[in-house]
């Protein structure tokens, strides 16, 4: 039986995985978003400012200052790290009464050569849980998962309004498939309650999501 993706309805007992994926899901990006400030100009007058407070108020010699250059740099990923940690224990507990799950089914047996990275290249088929066409004995055969949550809200706002929240994917599977299933689900009941829009916020390391964004 090949894999397939149902999404379906959040329940109460998804909670548990759903707080684990949207950590483990935003926990991701730390590494990328630590590089993407490295390279930034405030960095380089970090290390500067540094340099100089050393030189010119503890009189520590000029070759000695070089030190200033790994201080910045373990900062800035202290502080990275601590807000992406922040954000994704704030985010994890922060759900909403209107919210979907995507949940995996596999077959009990699966070949290894078949999991860890290959997931996120394999192509899944996508059923909405009103219409799975996959016999229950089949069911049955099958081991299931979440790996992936939305939820949307009340925009605070504007009238008539959404907001994308909570919309994460598990590093191990693909991510424009999924989170684009997500996006349509959400935003179908958005068009069902006649909401005239609906946004989301990215940050500028969120290259995946803008892609899905743009794609839909």
């Amino acid at each position: 039986m090949n894999r397939f993706i149902v999404i379906r309805g959040y329940q109460k007992s998804d909670d548990y995985s759903c707080q684990h994926i949207v950590k483990e899901y935003i926990m991701s990006g730390a590494r990328e978003a630590f590089i993407s400030c490295l390279f930034r100009e405030i960095t380089l007058q970090l290390i500067i400012l540094t340099w100089a407070i050393m030189f010119i108020f503890f009189g520590i010699p000029l070759f000695m200052c070089f030190l200033s250059i790994p201080a910045v740099i373990v900062s800035v990923f202290l502080g990275v790290y601590s807000t992406y940690y922040h954000r994704a224990i704030e985010t994890a507990y922060k759900n909403s009464n209107i919210a979907w799950v995507a949940e995996v089914y596999e077959p009990f047996i699966t070949n290894i050569n078949n999991t860890s990275d290959k997931n996120s290249e394999q192509e899944y088929t996508i059923f909405n849980d009103d219409y799975i066409p996959v016999d229950v004995n089949e069911l049955k055969k099958m081991r299931k998962k979440i790996i992936g949550t939305i939820s949307i809200k009340p925009h605070s706002a504007l009238a008539n309004s959404g907001w994308i929240h909570r919309l994460a994917i598990s590093p191990e599977y693909s991510f424009h498939q999924i989170a684009e299933a997500l996006v349509n689900r959400a935003l179908k009941h958005a068009d069902d309650n006649h909401l005239y829009s609906v946004e989301v916020n990215t940050s500028e390391c969120d290259d995946e999501l803008r892609e899905v964004f743009t794609r839909i």
